[in-house]
């Protein structure tokens, strides 16, 4: 009885030196994790950051003084690595800042932004915050840079100097100043294939890199007014006048269309408009879409017609006329609806009761899609068809 007595005392006291040393490690780590949230976001200097690393690795790398294996150490140590991850990211983020190689910086915090739980208890919304702060620095940077690069650019002929230029230093690391490059370099691009007379095209995206500095939207508004006679197909009759502007110009073109009831180049107008406005604004986001919408309808009333299809031509006239704009007078419409109506009552009669059983606004004309990049033809091009002839149903009067 006494030696069992003695073996469960023994082992009573060794249970709570083992539970003593668990509890002493367990407040070491909750100290050092607590010392390295304290200091994570009070570090200004990348050093600031060493004695804290230091002790957590130290902390990570020390083994358990009984019972190893034990799942608590095993958790503790776990966090202890992660924490030290964290902070070496957070390290390599000031550096960063410190060698004004922001672009390194916003990297390393947006790859931190994409942890779950940080495990310093770093709030994501003042990584997201640090991440904006730079950015906005490396635009200053690489407007510093490129100032007077391209303060000597003053025409499309200037750019492969200035791109030349732009790219020489290391400063081209830059994510600001990759972009300004992106941007001018698409302009570079189409203006020489313009020049060589060679087709190209000026997809979406190019529009939206670099587009805050006005040297560069000034060279795009160039580059569009040297271009659209040909997107157009009257580059040899209806340049633009001295002192037009990209919006001017358009309007006017589109004004001489419906005039003359060119309705091919109303076409390539309103389908350039488009593809311009919706690369500014973004997808979905065309300041003109509805002409287009509105346009379309008309294209598919006048090949249903020529085609003979009477019943679907008064169909999508009809959705034209609730979709008009000034970009196809509700006059051209109205003429060849009430044409239909008088040559064809019982198809107009059909495409009037469809219209008011089911009038969804959600049916979207057949050739509507999403822009897919302003193309610029190869040089003098022959007039583009649509997709049938022009009708030779013409407008009554």
């Amino acid at each position: 009885m006494r030696l069992s007595a003695r073996l469960i005392i023994s082992w009573l006291y060794f249970a709570a030196v083992i539970a003593a040393c668990a509890a002493e490690e367990d407040k070491e780590t909750a100290d050092a994790l607590r010392r390295a949230s304290d200091v994570v976001l009070k570090a200004r200097k990348a050093s600031d950051l060493d004695a804290s690393l230091i002790e957590l690795h130290r902390l990570a790398a020390t083994p358990a003084r009984f019972g190893s294996g034990n799942p608590e150490r095993e958790s503790a140590v776990n966090r202890l690595h992660d924490a030290a991850r964290f902070l070496q990211q957070w390290q390599n983020y000031l550096w960063a800042v410190e060698g004004e190689k922001f672009d390194n910086g916003i990297r390393i915090l947006t790859d931190l932004a994409q942890t779950e739980q940080s495990p310093l208890d770093v709030p994501r919304s003042e990584i997201l915050a640090r991440a904006r702060w730079l950015e906005g620095q490396d635009r200053a940077q690489a407007d510093s840079y490129a100032a007077p690069i391209l303060q000597s650019t003053h025409s499309l002929d200037d750019l492969p100097k200035a791109l030349t230029q732009l790219k020489s230093r290391p400063a081209y690391k830059s994510q600001a100043l990759s972009n300004l490059v992106n941007g001018l370099e698409a302009v570079c691009k189409a203006h020489l294939a313009f020049k060589e007379g060679v087709a190209t095209t000026l997809p979406p995206t190019y529009w939206q890199t670099g587009d805050t500095n006005p040297i560069v939207t000034r060279l795009r508004a160039e580059l569009l007014l040297l271009v659209l006679p040909r997107i157009l197909g009257v580059e040899q009759t209806d340049p633009p006048k001295t002192g037009e502007t990209v919006d001017d110009y358009l309007m006017r073109m589109r004004a001489a269309a419906v005039a003359r009831r060119d309705f091919e180049l109303l076409s390539r107008t309103i389908s350039a408009a488009r593809e311009i406005s919706s690369s500014i604004a973004g997808p979905g986001q065309s300041l003109i879409g509805q002409d287009y919408t509105s346009f379309l309808y008309w294209r598919e009333g006048q090949n249903a017609e020529r085609a003979k299809r009477f019943f679907e031509a008064a169909l999508a006239y009809r959705r034209a006329l609730s979709s008009a704009t000034p970009a196809v007078p509700v006059e051209f419409i109205g003429q060849r609806l009430d044409a239909i109506e008088k040559e064809h009552p019982d198809e107009f009669t059909q495409a009037t009761e469809v219209i008011r059983r089911c009038n969804s606004p959600d049916i979207a004309p057949r050739g509507y899609g999403t822009p897919g990049g302003l193309t610029i033809p190869v040089v003098s091009p022959r007039p583009t068809p649509l997709r049938t002839p022009s009708p030779t149903a013409s407008p009554t009067s």
